[in-house]
């Protein structure tokens, strides 16, 4: 009976392994499934946008203009959003979408390639546009394919689920008719049978009572026996289980030792190479800032010899004449005095350029070391050294608190120089009005220097910042066209930028974007001096 009864527990756990094994399954088969889902969504939303960009392609009107590459770009990154938004899981669908990102990432070479040349054909005629459509299709055919075998690989998952429950339910059946067989099976009744035979025959030799202690006496020592038998059998499986698995453990952990010993000694080999390539590079970066020094202290020594040397000679035909324009005052026709008047002017234009380049070229080329400088007293010398053309404009400064920055104080009176008489200059105003704002931002000061003048128009706001380039004519607004140039060199200089917001006709703002000081505090507001100072 005890074989019965053993052999029903395991036939019950077998049934019920089997349960836990279909939940399993089917939760693997579900998340399998939902990811797969959601490969095909993303797949098909792709060779959607791949369809949109190629219909994009072949429209005429979307390649032609002078917005033509921006129209393209917005189109390109719209369809980029969509490849690149989901990874995907299956392994061979991975395998076609990395094709089907370089088909992608090879489109906008060919694109900007094409839109840097002119182009005079028709769009649906121009051969430029078919190696850049041609791409387009192979991008949009890959993605159909990905989608199909997405479609293909679900169908094939369907057909695996259909195949594991078929399975499971014949083993299912095939456990509880095993069951039946052993509730059913005539063995033990004839067993049962047999038994009782033995014991009638055996009652007239025996007592009855003894004869039954005899019996359950050899059934509690047959138990006894299996149990120990049992208990022993499970013990040996159990010592060599735990024995194979510490010598699996030993196993994996000496390889584990081997593999880190070699790592560690690459890793050694390879500090070594770092810290003698860390040394060859230090030894590089040194050289190259002493050659560096070295040549900016001869540009500088250059800059000033040329501009000495310059100067010179324009100064001997200016000098030269204003004198013959005073001693033949009265002898020279009209023309000739005015073809005069042309060489001092020249020669004094040429002067104020010589020295225009020299200041620009210092500021490029000085080696000079930053130290802590007040923006208020920078500010202040720039307005007394513009005293008198101030006060002959009725021109009014002010200015709020201003920080303490690292820097150069020269270069700083410069740059805030340079921009109170540009502003001075381009200013119709009957009483000028200049104001220097200060603003903190992260790691930053900003520096706003507005006026009332006559104001920028917004297509010229990069190109006044460079060299020699003018807005007006040198009759109406004299001046060597460096002055904003120098600013911006000044302001990049110290870390910084500059840029202006402006319109014609409602003033111009400059500001000046300068890093904060690393011991700087920021200044705290004053009551006296926070409207500023009149000039």
């Amino acid at each position: 009976m005890k074989h019965f009864e053993r052999k029903t527990r395991i036939l019950s756990g077998v049934k019920i392994a089997a349960l836990f094994f279909c939940l399993a399954g089917a939760y693997s088969v579900y998340d399998r499934f939902e990811k797969l889902a959601d490969d095909g969504s993303f797949i098909l939303a792709s060779a959607s946008g791949s369809a949109e960009f190629l219909a994009f392609l072949h429209r005429p009107e979307n390649l032609r203009g002078a917005t033509a590459p921006e129209r393209f770009r917005a189109a390109y990154y719209s369809l980029g959003r969509k490849i690149s938004s989901h990874t995907v899981y299956d392994q061979v669908a991975k395998a076609a979408w990395t094709a089907v990102t370089s088909e992608y990432y090879a489109i906008l070479p060919l694109a900007e390639s094409y839109f840097q040349k002119p182009h005079t054909a028709a769009p649906e005629a121009d051969k430029g546009l078919a190696p850049i459509r041609a791409r387009a299709v192979r991008l949009h055919t890959l993605c159909l394919s990905a989608a199909s075998r997405n479609l293909e690989v679900r169908k094939l998952l369907l057909i695996e689920t259909a195949l594991a429950c078929f399975s499971l339910f014949i083993l299912l059946l095939a456990g509880e008719a095993a069951g039946y067989y052993l509730l059913n099976d005539p063995f033990f009744e004839n067993l049962e049978l047999l038994r009782r035979k033995v014991r009638r025959s055996a009652e007239p030799f025996l007592g009855g009572e003894a004869f039954n202690g005899s019996i359950a006496g050899i059934h509690r020592a047959v138990d006894a026996v299996e149990s120990a038998l049992q208990r022993s059998m499970l013990d040996r499986i159990r010592m060599a289980r735990e024995a194979e698995g510490r010598q699996r453990r030993l196993k994996a952990q000496s390889h584990e030792l081997e593999l880190t010993g070699r790592k560690v000694v690459r890793l050694v080999e390879d500090l070594e190479e770092a810290r003698l390539d860390l040394q060859k590079e230090k030894k590089a970066l040194k050289l190259t800032g002493e050659r560096l020094a070295r040549s900016n202290k001869e540009l500088e020594q250059f800059a000033y010899v040329a501009s000495h040397d310059l100067k010179e000679p324009l100064r001997i035909v200016s000098t030269f004449s204003e004198m013959l324009a005073k001693r033949c005052a009265g002898r020279l026709d009209k023309e000739a005095e005015e073809f005069i008047g042309f060489i001092t002017d020249g020669a004094k234009r040429g002067t104020e350029l010589v020295s225009a380049l020299f200041n620009y070229s210092r500021a490029a080329y000085s080696s000079k070391e930053f130290k802590s400088v007040s923006c208020l007293k920078a500010l202040e010398k720039a307005v007394f050294s513009l005293k008198i053309s101030l006060e002959e404009k009725k021109a009014k400064v002010t200015w709020d608190p201003l920080p303490e920055i690292t820097g150069d104080e020269a270069q700083l009176v410069q740059l805030f120089q340079n921009l109170l008489s540009n502003a001075l200059k381009f200013n119709a105003a009957p009483e000028p009005a200049f104001r220097v704002a200060c603003r903190e931002t992260d790691g930053a000061w900003l520096l706003e220097f507005s006026d009332n003048g006559i104001g920028i128009p917004a297509e010229q706001h990069e190109r006044i910042f460079l060299i020699f380039q003018r807005l007006h004519s040198q009759d109406k607004y004299p001046g060597a066209g460096i002055g904003l140039a120098l600013c911006k060199k000044i302001a990049e200089n110290h870390g910084g930028r500059i840029w202006v917001r402006s319109k014609p006709g409602e003033g111009s703002v400059f500001t000046v974007e300068l890093p904060k000081a690393t011991t700087e505090k920021a200044p705290a507001p004053t009551t006296g001096a926070a409207g500023g100072q009149n000039a």
